[in-house]
């Protein structure tokens, strides 16, 4: 009896001691939503493991598994593991709908909004936004974009050449292109070889349009047309009185950098805005550092 207590000790003794290794929690499904501004899924539960694909910030996924600091994740038909250090379960805020409050707009029906944040960046962001019948501004797009080397700048500031893009409201001039009009409802003019933007300032035809061949003789500096950055586009009808050295040449293009003082994005996103624009809803846009909305 005692050698039978005695094994019956050492065993409960030996299982006391014995440590069994936490298993990872099969969670019931759940939504979380991604905190940073990219973050990688992977094969494994760790850095180590290679990249299957990248999520965005505010972008949601499906949590089916948890091994420590890592979350198993269903996105997009793709399934991986995320660090859930950079994962909430709390929604995020709906995004402000910055054309709500405008205060200039009340007649118009289609409005462009480039916003930077600050006047010494040449980074900027593009929303579009259309007015229902019920006169509330429905987003359509917001994509990033580039406005002037160095920032925007008041238009009462502008000079010729100075690498900045003006602050405003403005109307929509001609839609262009060097290739055949992508479906825009605006005025739409091919570009040729023999096409220039005048930005002499002392010449009478000062920010305009012009055949090269035709005015040749009426200007000592003009701006070539027939470059990749204007494959499409359309003029911002900024300085139409032509007043001299108060910028030329002010245009929404195609481009993945800073300006000179035009206003670009994607080609594909060029051509998404030209496709929707028309001018019978008085389309207009508004560029102004962030801060300053409430001008508008």
């Amino acid at each position: 009896m005692k050698k039978i207590f005695a094994v019956i000790v050492a065993l409960f003794v030996g299982f006391a001691g014995f440590h069994i290794a936490e298993p990872a929690h099969a969670a019931t499904s759940k939504t979380k939503y991604v905190t940073a501004s990219t973050l990688n899924v992977r094969t494994g539960a760790g850095t180590k493991y290679k990249v299957v694909t990248t999520i965005k910030k505010n972008q949601s996924v499906k949590v089916t598994q948890t091994k420590g600091s890592w979350d198993k994740v269903t996105v997009g038909g793709k399934i991986g593991w995320a660090s859930n250090t950079y994962l909430t379960t709390k929604k995020p805020a709906t995004p402000k709908n910055l054309a709500a409050g405008l205060k200039t707009v009340g007649s118009n029906k289609q409005l462009i909004l480039v916003t930077s944040n600050g006047y010494n960046t040449s980074s900027a962001e593009i929303r579009t936004f259309e007015k229902n019948s019920k006169g509330q501004w429905n987003p359509v797009l917001t994509i990033k974009g580039h406005i002037g080397k160095y920032g925007f700048t008041p238009a009462s500031k502008m000079s010729e050449g100075g690498k900045k893009s003006p602050t405003g409201k403005y109307t929509i001039g001609t839609a262009f292109g060097r290739y055949s009009n992508p479906g825009t409802k605006l005025p739409y003019r091919k570009i040729t070889s023999d096409d220039v933007w005048v930005d002499d300032s002392k010449s009478k035809l000062y920010n305009t349009w012009q055949s090269r061949k035709k005015t040749k003789g009426q200007w000592k500096s003009a701006e070539n047309m027939n470059i990749s950055a204007y494959n499409y586009g359309f003029v911002i009808n900024y300085n139409t009185k032509r007043t001299p050295y108060k910028g030329s040449a002010i245009f929404f293009h195609v481009g993945s950098s800073y300006t000179l003082g035009c206003t670009d994005t994607s080609q594909t996103n060029v051509v998404k805005i030209l496709k929707w624009l028309d001018p019978k809803k008085k389309p207009v846009i508004i560029q102004t550092p962030i801060k300053e909305l409430n001008k508008y």
